[in-house]
């Protein structure tokens, strides 16, 4: 918290206008970084440039797509947790959620007896799913334990208006489905998940990828390279019907992206420097 306090003092210094994504969402886990969202191109900048300037930070290395997207990942002297500044939610320039709104929606929530700003409990929910599938890759253990408890707040027609809007149906049926399993091979079954994964199967259709589901069940679990290149583009082919071409572009390069990050993994990351995804 002592990290999340000297930087919002400074933001609001400057008029940097930001948001805490996920960080806070698994306490008293924080995790190993302290993510900020700060949409506004010009803020971003400024915050950068004072990071740079003021604490000397270091910035660390990041790979081709999330320097794609802009992100900025440093650590300040004094603190064992990375602070990462995003301008999106996004791993290839794709477009889920406007970043925008996620700010305006933004609340006070208190933890630890600080004023925080932290994203809006529906968003929390969607952000969970978009970092999961189309970020990360893979589920972890706070995934299946949070994931009820940030979906209480929220009514599964909010749930499912907001991945509608961004276009992530099959994700979100992977990712519910792949929640519910760990939970029943736990022996807990939750009627929130069974809600969200039935009436979601009733708004975007049959989950055309359940057959990929049948792996292991180990944590963290990872997305089968098929099912993350299938999720890619079947929203590419939305967001091209809706005209969003830019997205859909960023969408469809999935495949040769992927392929290239595995031969570079094989090559130790010799052939790129550094990994693509």
């Amino acid at each position: 918290m002592q990290l999340y306090d000297l930087m919002s003092k400074e933001f609001q210094k400057l008029g940097v206008s930001f948001v805490v994504i996920k960080s806070f969402d698994s306490l008293p886990d924080m995790g190993h970084d302290l993510d900020f969202l700060l949409p506004h191109s010009t803020e971003f900048g400024e915050a950068r440039g004072m990071l740079l300037d003021k604490f000397r930070v270091k910035p660390q290395p990041l790979t081709h797509c999330d320097k794609l997207v802009g992100k900025f990942s440093c650590f300040l002297p004094g603190f064992r947790h990375d602070f990462e500044l995003y301008p999106t939610i996004s791993q290839l320039g794709e477009q889920h959620v406007e970043p925008g709104n996620i700010l305006r929606d933004r609340k006070i929530e208190k933890i630890e007896g600080r004023n925080v700003w932290v994203t809006s409990d529906l968003d929390r929910v969607l952000i969970r799913i978009i970092h999961a599938m189309f970020r990360h890759n893979f589920l972890k253990l706070s995934d299946v334990i949070d994931f009820e408890a940030l979906t209480r707040n929220c009514s599964t027609r909010e749930i499912l208006d907001a991945v509608d809007r961004a276009d992530i149906g099959d994700a979100f049926l992977f990712f519910v489905g792949a929640i519910d399993r760990f939970l029943k091979a736990g022996g807990f079954e939750s009627p929130q998940i069974q809600d969200l994964k039935q009436a979601g199967q009733r708004r975007f259709g049959k989950d055309r990828l359940r057959v990929l589901r049948r792996d292991r069940l180990v944590l963290p679990y990872r997305i089968p390279t098929v099912a993350i290149i299938l999720i890619f583009l079947l929203k590419g082919a939305r967001e091209a019907s809706k005209g969003r071409l830019r997205s859909s572009l960023s969408c469809l390069v999935t495949p040769p992206l992927l392929f290239l990050d595995f031969i570079n993994a094989v090559s130790h990351n010799r052939l790129l420097g550094r990994r693509i995804w």
